[in-house]
């Protein structure tokens, strides 16, 4: 099995599925905040190794080699777990993972929390006396969640102190300041609406879960803008906004830091910095694409490399848990080559090809792996 990092897929995927606290591991304190505010935080995390990794070069013909598939294997999976899961997009706190078509449990992504987010800073609903507002909520296992807006500096806080839904425990906290939201709403039912939500994120949290054995945490900050578009549907004498049939996510920044530990193994840590994604949710079309780039660092390959989506992965239909197109391309400043990891299918795999020299037409060397081997989850 190829060794890799998990943060994007069970990882920042796992942010979700519970936003619940971690009680266990990496967790912080919780405790009084004010204005009714409570508070929650984790340790900091170590960053990984940073200094470029070497690109192996191989016998032309032969397989890739086992650090180049590592390589790959993780770069790929960095950008995947970007993958926003429409099917589980409504509401903050869902416990039961998603199932994909052919009924595996899959956790969520990091688009899925900030979509989360995006929806409760548009639906959110101004004072009018621009007070801060404070909802505190218990979780069904113990703990609480909180949502605070604040109108007077257009900011807002979500809390999860020992939040724990179905045996998934969420600690830590999410925040966003800078907020703006813009819409452009149809008079009619039918009529076409798009609602523009953007802030600027932090978050610090954690995950625990019981089945599997895992623990998450995860901190940094990004700027998004989160974009949504339907139709309108009537309401009591009037419209308002129906589901949206298209959400558009773009995310960048400078760091995002996770540890992961599996069981009882060594935490794995990752790192993804000077990144620029996207994810398109299109229902019309029924599928996701994710595009954009990053640097990405980590434990599983012991310094970094820069990854580009060069063909938009595509999930089709929505919800399924392995891509059914797209590429990477994976170089590193001390290479002169690069590793291409292409999706066969969402059955099959994917293509690992070496080159040489990044300008090259043709692979060295090629390998072809099963999900199980670059995503076993």
């Amino acid at each position: 099995m190829t060794k890799r990092t998990w943060w994007y897929t069970l990882v920042t995927t796992l942010l979700i599925s519970g936003l619940a606290a971690c009680s266990g591991g990496g967790g912080g304190g919780g405790g009084g905040g004010g204005s009714g505010i409570p508070s929650a935080t984790n340790a900091a995390i170590t960053p990984p190794p940073t200094t470029p990794v070497t690109i192996t070069s191989a016998t032309a013909g032969q397989p890739a080699s086992q650090t180049n598939q590592t390589i790959g294997a993780n770069g790929f999976q960095a950008s995947d777990g970007a993958k926003n899961n429409a099917s589980a997009a409504s509401g903050l706190g869902q416990v039961s993972a998603q199932a994909d078509n052919s009924g595996t449990p899959q956790s969520e992504t990091f688009g899925a929390i900030v979509r989360r987010h995006a929806e409760k800073l548009k639906d959110h609903k101004s004072s009018v006396t621009g007070a801060l507002q404070v909802e505190t909520e218990p979780c069904s296992g113990g703990g609480t969640s909180t949502f605070a807006f604040d109108d007077a500096s257009q900011s807002a806080t979500e809390v999860f102190v020992g939040c724990n839904e179905g045996g998934t425990v969420l600690h830590g906290t999410l925040s966003s300041s800078n907020v703006g939201v813009s819409q452009n709403l149809g008079q009619t039912p039918g009529s076409a609406y798009s609602i523009s939500v953007s802030a600027t994120f932090t978050i610090d949290l954690s995950v625990t879960t019981t089945s599997p054995a895992l623990i998450v945490v995860s901190q940094g900050s990004l700027s998004f803008t989160v974009a949504f578009s339907g139709n309108m549907v009537a309401a009591g004498n009037g419209v308002q906004p129906g589901n949206p049939n298209r959400v558009q996510i773009s995310m960048s920044g400078s760091s995002l830091l996770s540890s992961t530990t599996i069981g009882t193994n060594t935490p794995q840590r990752s790192q993804l910095s000077n990144f620029n994604l996207s994810v398109d949710d299109n229902d019309t079309l029924g599928r996701t694409t994710v595009s954009g780039g990053y640097t990405f660092a980590s434990t599983a390959i012991n310094g970094s490399v820069t990854v580009n989506v060069t063909t938009p992965i595509v999930y089709q239909p929505q919800g399924s848990r392995r891509p059914s197109s797209g590429a990477v391309t994976i170089t590193s400043s001390l290479s002169p080559g690069k590793i291409v990891v292409t999706v066969i299918s969402s059955v099959a795999g994917v293509t690992v090809d070496v080159y040489a020299n990044a300008t090259d037409m043709a692979a060295a060397n090629s390998s072809t792996l099963t999900w199980s081997q670059v995503d076993p989850t």
